[in-house]
């Protein structure tokens, strides 16, 4: 079985495909100027699309971590949250509060799926 990688930059990879499974690295929005609302929106829609670059949708993720910058967003992320993910295929989830590493980020997610 041969490890792929999709999307390297010589940091990291967008995502890695193994036994499988496709783990996403942490995404964050590309519209720095957005609330947390619009930066879900755009981070769940660069998901979708590197999902559908593997030939897989949002039924087949398994697990999302989830780094907010602040906690009091909790709320407004679910939101969107709750729009995104597929009834009946929710993910294991697991949401911090966390610095991201340019202080506009207010979220990041990252994603394990199943091929």
């Amino acid at each position: 079985m041969e490890i792929q990688r999709h999307g390297g930059n010589g940091r990291r990879s967008l995502c890695v495909s193994y036994g499988g499974l496709v783990y996403t690295s942490g995404i964050t929005s590309t519209d720095l100027s957005g609330d947390i609302t619009a930066q879900t929106q755009d981070v769940l829609r660069q998901l979708d699309a590197l999902l559908a670059r593997r030939g897989i949708d949002k039924s087949r993720v398994l697990s999302a971590t989830v780094t907010l910058a602040d906690m009091a967003d909790y709320g407004d992320f679910n939101a969107v949250w709750d729009t995104w993910v597929v009834d009946g295929f929710e993910p294991a989830r697991a949401v911090t509060q966390g610095r991201l590493a340019v202080p506009e980020y207010r979220v990041k997610i990252a994603l394990v799926a199943a091929l």
